[in-house]
């Protein structure tokens, strides 16, 4: 199961119980903590060499109706998603320069149903995380001086020698063993995932046909196009961009050797197989 995944469960079962009695049928918690997750993704910025900094202070606005029915399980239902926003950043390195806050607040002009998020960066201490297991990401945080999202445009990310590592929960071919009817093969960290599909998504996100684990890279960050058995990368307005064999593209065709960067990830396309 991949992380975003991860974090759907989480608070699906977060909210199974109590919570779920502040909404029934108006807004929905896993709503909300999508709609969270996507601020962070979208105003994560990486502002150093394997540092990518995010909001820490979210509000999140309410219709009459909705923020009433809240009652007693606001601050409870505030610490839960706090509590998973903090467990998705540390899974994507992500870095706070403050500790996680959600809070609730009424909004006139939104009908019942309808709600809106905000985000901030806010300086404050940074609590200790929490014993991980071996093995896993210890997330530190940013050195002091650097300014919250929003504050400078997000800088392209270097290209680096560090390859993307094979996408969870996404099957990965051996050397030389590639399916019948691809057209070419992605070398990621050794492994090839094999082109066969008039369109190809590679990005960060689940949805992705190849996903990297990269903070660098967009949820969709680009597509690779088969038309008449020739590769075309196509970018699809990625906050960092893409880059074709060292040069930043828009679009461009994609020949026998090439190579893409994305944020950190460096992909080798081989055509026909490996």
């Amino acid at each position: 199961m991949g992380v975003l995944d991860r974090f759907e469960k989480g608070i699906e079962r977060a909210v199974n119980g109590a919570f779920a009695k502040a909404f029934r049928s108006e807004v929905e918690p896993v709503e909300i903590a999508s709609a969270l997750r996507r601020e962070v993704d979208d105003h994560a910025a990486i502002v150093a060499r394997d540092r990518t900094l995010a909001p820490n202070t979210f509000v999140v606005e309410l219709g009459r109706g909705d923020h009433d029915r809240l009652g007693e399980w606001e601050e409870a239902l505030s610490d839960e998603l706090a509590g998973l926003l903090r467990e998705h950043a540390q899974q994507q390195r992500y870095s706070f320069l403050g500790p996680v806050s959600v809070r609730f607040e009424e909004a006139s002009d939104l009908d019942t149903g309808l709600f809106r998020v905000r985000s901030s960066t806010t300086k404050g201490p940074v609590a200790p995380a929490a014993p991980q297991v071996p093995g896993a990401y210890q997330p530190q945080p940013p050195a002091a001086g650097h300014g919250g999202h929003g504050a400078q445009p997000h800088p392209a990310a270097a290209p680096s020698a560090r390859p993307a590592g094979p996408p969870a929960g996404r099957p990965s071919m051996p050397p030389g063993s590639v399916p019948p009817g691809t057209v070419a093969v992605i070398e990621v960290d050794g492994r090839a995932q094999p082109i066969s599909k008039a369109v190809t998504v590679l990005g960060r996100g689940v949805d992705a046909d190849v996903v990297l684990d990269d903070p660098g890279v967009s949820r969709r960050h680009a597509e690779i196009h088969v038309l008449d058995g020739k590769l075309r990368l196509v970018d699809l307005g990625s906050t960092n961009g893409t880059y074709l064999d060292g040069e930043r593209v828009h679009a461009g065709p994609v020949a026998d050797g090439s190579t893409i960067t994305m944020g950190r990830s460096r992909l080798v396309v081989h055509l026909g197989g490996w």
